[in-house]
């Protein structure tokens, strides 16, 4: 059992051996204790993680105790291999010794199990900073990676959207501004995105009132062509003969070259993308499209989506499916071709039975002037609503823009220590802490990144006192830590802090600057501050001899002389 107390908390490990092998160092469990009580406040763990790779703890159950107020105490029960149990106490039970525990919740899946904990927590502070109790442990728990980045805290591929909200809201800035901020960036750059893509696709030097002024004009001659063939006499031709030629293979013909011309203009953007290599995300134009709700014509609708489907085989990014599309367009076409010239052939056969060759001949010319200007009236209609649709996404644009300026400057107006207590409270304890351990001055601010968003920054004064390394910034890193907790201590927050080799690498003096700082804030705030150190990293005195801590703050004493030493108190896994 390791019991923490209010105060400097030490995991002290004394190695006698030059252990290099990494088994070795992973079953004494120095660093292993953060790993298991991030698991114990109900961490999801995949089959890589050390208690499920090793069968050894296939049957373990873990215990881990919170007091959450003078009379409330909650015990975790979590087996390796099992369901999570909560329990609840008026007093601390010592894992379950105590009969007055009363099971609160059993057999609970980790999702389940991690909702009724934060409902039993009720860490207010987190929740007013929209998280969770599992969000916020990241300035809780630091394992030796994770002094990396200051802020950020978890190493891992996390968008920053997903946490810097959260930090805002700590530091006394409203988290749904932070949001807001990204999600309007992310608007703007998604409309940009389409209002190119839209351009991209077709993009004629004409402007919205002039394609407007031809569609009149096609519009209008075609008008006075379907007239003069409405009014198109044949009636000294069979009229056997006359219906089959006008209104068979002549509607069968117009079809056919509707098809080849439509085959065509595929063919024509095909070798357009390969040419150019063009390519973009057509997943983001139907996302948008969706998200500003615009209202389109079938006719665009159907136009676009053939497009849409081309460029949908372009983002897969495999120029060979552009190949085979266009194989089997060129396939279709010859096939359309060849369906046309036997078609072309049966009208001339039946032309031939025709009495006035000579009006027959003026019809068909007619006829296929009026198929080409109709084919032309699509092309404008398509091309004055795609710049229809631009512009309306460019208005969305600037507005989205203007919505981010207007975001932009309360969020640094909240960020002003000026009128921001909180941020300034917290600046001026993690100042004090980094001036006593590291001797320096420090602070911190938020400013904006390239990408205009939100970005919190480290400044000090004088640096040349200390090593600017990673010892430097994981010294700095904990301050950070600490001075959440003191600032929330009288706050429904945390009261606890592990830092897993704090002091490695550090000078001795700042070492012995930092146990004291340690010992005085969490006696004067009640602050479990825990941290692990190798016998090799205990800073000595001014003569050369160690300066070991207080037999009260060893909660824990590991060593390699057997398997009392590790951990569990198991062999070498």
């Amino acid at each position: 059992m390791v019991q923490f107390r209010d105060g400097l908390n030490v995991v002290y490990a004394s190695v006698t051996k030059n252990v290099h092998d990494k088994r070795s160092s992973h079953s004494l469990g120095k660093t292993l204790l953060a790993e298991l009580i991030d698991f114990m406040l109900i961490k999801k763990v995949g089959n890589e993680f050390f208690l499920k790779s090793a069968k050894v703890f296939k049957d373990f159950v873990f215990y881990l105790e919170v007091q959450t107020s003078p009379n409330l105490f909650i015990t975790i029960c979590r087996p390796v291999s099992g369901k999570i149990s909560l329990y609840t106490s008026k007093q601390a039970t010592h894992i379950l010794e105590d009969s007055s525990a009363s099971p609160l919740e059993k057999n609970l899946g980790v999702d389940t199990a991690r909702v009724k904990l934060d409902n039993l927590l009720s860490l207010s502070v987190v929740r007013s900073a929209l998280g969770s109790f599992r969000k916020g442990l990241r300035y809780c728990i630091r394992r030796q990676e994770e002094f990396l980045n200051i802020f950020k805290a978890k190493n891992v591929s996390e968008k920053d959207k997903d946490w810097k909200p959260y930090l805002s809201g700590l530091l006394g800035i409203n988290p749904d501004t932070v949001t807001s901020k990204y999600l309007t960036r992310e608007t703007i750059g998604r409309l940009d995105s389409v209002i190119k893509e839209l351009e991209a696709i077709d993009t004629p030097d004409q402007t919205a009132n002039a394609i407007e002024a031809e569609i009149n004009r096609t519009r209008k001659a075609l008008n006075e062509m379907l007239s003069s063939l409405e009014k198109f006499s044949f009636q000294k031709i069979d009229r056997k003969i006359t219906r089959e030629l006008v209104e068979e293979v002549g509607a069968e013909i117009a079809q056919t070259n509707q098809s080849l011309y439509t085959i065509d203009q595929r063919l024509n953007d095909i070798e357009d993308s390969l040419a150019s290599d063009f390519d973009y995300d057509i997943d983001q134009v139907k996302e948008i499209f969706a998200s500003v709700s615009l209202h389109l014509p079938d006719q665009l609708i159907k136009t676009y989506d053939d497009l849409i489907n081309l460029n949908k085989q372009m983002t897969r990014g495999r120029r060979q499916h552009l190949e085979n599309a266009k194989e089997k367009l060129i396939t279709k076409h010859i096939q359309l071709s060849e369906k046309r010239s036997a078609l072309n052939n049966k009208q001339q056969e039946l032309s031939n039975l025709l009495v006035e060759k000579e009006a027959f001949a003026k019809y068909k010319s007619l006829q296929a002037k009026a198929a080409k200007e109709e084919s032309r009236l699509a092309v404008l209609t398509e091309r004055l609503e795609k710049i229809d649709s631009s512009t309306e996404l460019k208005q969305r644009l600037a507005a989205s823009r203007q919505e981010e300026e207007v975001l932009t400057k309360k969020l640094l107006e909240d960020a002003r220590q000026s009128k921001n207590k909180c941020i300034e409270n917290v600046n001026g304890i993690f100042g004090e802490l980094v001036k006593e351990t590291l001797g320096i001055d420090a602070n911190f601010y938020l400013t904006l990144n390239k990408e205009g968003n939100p970005h919190f920054q480290t400044g000090i004064s004088d640096s040349t006192s200390v090593d600017k390394g990673h010892s430097f910034g994981k010294v700095m890193a904990a301050c950070f830590d600490v001075a959440l907790l003191t600032h929330y201590s009288d706050s429904q927050y945390y009261r606890f802090c592990y830092h897993d080799g704090l002091l490695e690498s550090l000078d001795d003096r700042v070492k012995l600057r930092l146990i004291d700082s340690w010992r005085t804030v969490s006696s004067q705030n009640d602050l479990q501050l825990i941290f692990t150190v190798l016998d090799t990293d205990v800073p000595e005195d001014d003569e050369g001899s160690k300066i070991y801590f207080r037999s009260e703050e060893i909660i824990r004493e590991l060593h390699d002389r057997g398997r009392e030493g590790r951990l569990f108190r198991i062999p070498k896994f």
